[in-house]
């Protein structure tokens, strides 16, 4: 991909300090947030969005994981998403995905590389 279209998220290790990273983005040319964390040494990125009711994984609670942060999860009905694949484990929305957007590390830092996306104030 062409370095032209990279959009800086931030450096590698500020995310593997943090448990997720959330960031204010236009999606397809609507605000919204992107959920943005390291699983198992690999970088993830979804529209924070569940798919239950529309709603932000963090729009009751500070954190999109669930108690044993093993799963993504929405604070507001405890939905709960496989972090690599971000599907739904619960029905009635079993196998349904989180919305994924393509991210790639490159010389210690994040990039969105995802034409869809466009950071809003990024930091």
């Amino acid at each position: 991909m062409d370095n032209a279209n990279l959009q800086f998220i931030c450096s590698t290790e500020k995310l593997l300090n943090l448990d997720y990273l959330i960031c204010h983005i236009e999606y397809r040319e609507n605000k919204s947030t992107a959920v943005i964390f390291y699983y198992d040494g690999q970088a993830y990125a979804y529209l924070n969005n569940c798919r239950h009711r529309q709603r932000r994984l963090d729009c009751e609670a500070d954190t999109v994981f669930d108690a044993n942060g093993q799963l993504l999860s929405c604070s507001m009905h405890g939905y709960v998403f496989e972090p690599t694949t971000g599907e739904c484990m619960i029905p009635p929305r079993a196998g349904k995905k989180l919305q994924s957007l393509r991210i790639v590390e490159q010389d210690g830092a994040l990039y969105f590389a995802d034409e869809r996306v466009r950071m809003i104030n990024p930091f």
